[in-house]
């Protein structure tokens, strides 16, 4: 579900279907994230409220970190191969309005969705992907946990953090400073509906001159390309999904891989595949790409009567413009 980088909601006239669907979306996420004690209406949309994590990167508070009444700030970590690896990252203690989650994507903001968790794990069991490469991570909300795990052990030549959310990126500043990465992570604002027309006008042959390398909004860049891009929940809304697939394609190497890591969740999951096939990519969905992801899956659908498969378990999806794989 692209629940944290679309910046502004779009906006249609008055009394329109779609119109009314969008903002029964908004209003049914905004009740889940925020603890409303409005009635959701049904059992799969309560379950999204309850359903977290997989565990597989737990948090710990951190009782030295510095003192600032807007956040509070964890420890990220995992253990692979008897290996400890973990990241601090910051949490914003701001409780988000109803309003505000259904007029401005800030979802981002309320707190690390398990597709990101399983996106993090997962790079960290392959580094070999983002070894040595130029990697991208689009709508990270406020933590960027899989781009900040890959810059911090996976040894990328450099790594690009965003989201459409100008709070998410000043958070994800915060944390790369913290974790003493700022020579070699750049972080940015990404609005994928502007980045996308500006890819369009310059295919177009028109070029672009609002964007300016030093303004923080990566939106309007038409140049460089990226060897690895990734994102995580990130598919939900209609509105923006050939937007997404237009910045991946326009930004992405001819021999790169974008990993996009998300639950089917209905049609909108195989919408965005048929998507980005229709613009030239390569597709495929991995369901079974990491044991221990797999294996978690399983117990949560044997002991946890919130957890929906449909609703909560990420599939992994390869988007290619050449003929070949990257995983396993």
């Amino acid at each position: 579900m692209s629940l944290k980088t679309l910046g502004v909601t779009p906006r249609r006239p008055e009394g329109t279907k779609k119109t009314s669907m969008a903002q029964r979306r908004w209003r049914l996420l905004a009740r889940a994230l925020t603890h409303s004690p409005e009635p959701t209406g049904t059992e799969d949309e309560i379950s999204m409220r309850r359903f977290t994590s997989f565990g597989l990167i737990k948090p710990t508070l951190l009782e030295n970190a510095p003192l600032d009444p807007e956040s509070s700030w964890y420890e990220y970590s995992c253990i692979r191969d008897n290996d400890i690896f973990s990241a601090q990252v910051r949490k914003i203690n701001k409780t988000f309005t109803a309003n505000e989650l259904i007029g401005f994507n800030n979802t981002g903001n309320v707190c690390v969705w398990p597709s990101e968790e399983c996106l993090a794990y997962y790079l960290l069991n392959n580094p070999q992907i983002c070894r040595d490469k130029i990697v991208l991570e689009l709508g990270g909300g406020m933590s960027c946990l899989a781009g900040v795990f890959v810059a911090k052990y996976c040894g990328p030549a450099g790594v690009t953090l965003t989201d459409g959310n100008i709070t998410s990126v000043d958070n994800v500043r915060c944390i790369v400073a913290r974790n003493n990465m700022e020579d070699f992570v750049k972080c940015g604002v990404v609005q994928w509906a502007r980045a996308a027309a500006a890819l369009r006008q310059t295919a177009n042959g028109n070029r672009v001159q609002t964007w300016s390398p030093n303004s923080g909004d990566e939106s309007r860049r038409t140049d460089g390309l990226y060897d690895v891009i990734l994102s995580a929940d990130c598919l939900f809304f209609d509105d923006v999904r050939l937007d997404l697939v237009e910045t991946i394609y326009g930004w992405l190497a001819d021999d790169g891989v974008a990993l996009m890591m998300a639950p089917r969740r209905g049609t909108t999951f195989q919408k965005f595949v048929e998507a980005a096939m229709k613009r030239g990519f390569l597709t495929r969905q991995v369901e079974h790409y990491d044991t221990r992801v797999w294996s978690r899956h399983l117990e949560l659908l044997q002991q946890t009567h919130e957890y929906c498969t449909d609703l909560h378990y990420p599939v992994l999806l390869e988007l290619t413009k050449q003929n070949k794989t990257h995983l396993g």
